[in-house]
């Protein structure tokens, strides 16, 4: 597998867990808004989770189209089997190895963002929630 499609990757992978890290740090604040039933601060914070949303949108997309431009298909193939949280190519290798690390850490901050964000809408929307 060529070095340079798992490390554009695995930069756009660390670009996801920062912008995961802050959804993860904004829904904390919302949750403690909430906590104070401070309105302002929780229609400002939901506004403010737009943003990074966006980006991870956009981080996804740049790394679908990366798969679609290589020409090697089963190259793509085992690179997507990484995205998934697949095992690395070549364990020996240090650039495969990082982009699952990523993967993995990315994956348990989106289920932490998830979890909360779940308890958070619940309590804001009871029978009204979108996770009902």
């Amino acid at each position: 597998m060529g070095e340079k499609a798992v490390m554009d990757a695995l930069v756009q992978m660390k670009r996801t867990g920062n912008l995961l890290n802050e959804l993860w740090d904004l829904t904390q604040q919302l949750g403690q808004s909430i906590d104070r039933n401070d309105q302002v601060s929780m229609q400002m914070l939901i506004a403010m989770r737009e943003e990074p949303l966006g980006k991870l949108q956009a981080a996804d997309q740049a790394l679908r189209e990366q798969l679609e431009a290589l020409p090697d298909r089963e190259e793509a193939r085992q690179l997507a089997g990484m995205l998934n949280g697949g095992p690395p190519v070549d364990p020996a290798q240090k650039p495969p190895q990082l982009l699952c690390e990523q993967v993995a850490s990315n994956n348990r901050r989106l289920k932490q963002v998830i979890d909360l964000d779940r308890l958070l809408n619940q309590r804001l929307g009871r029978e009204k929630s979108v996770y009902q």
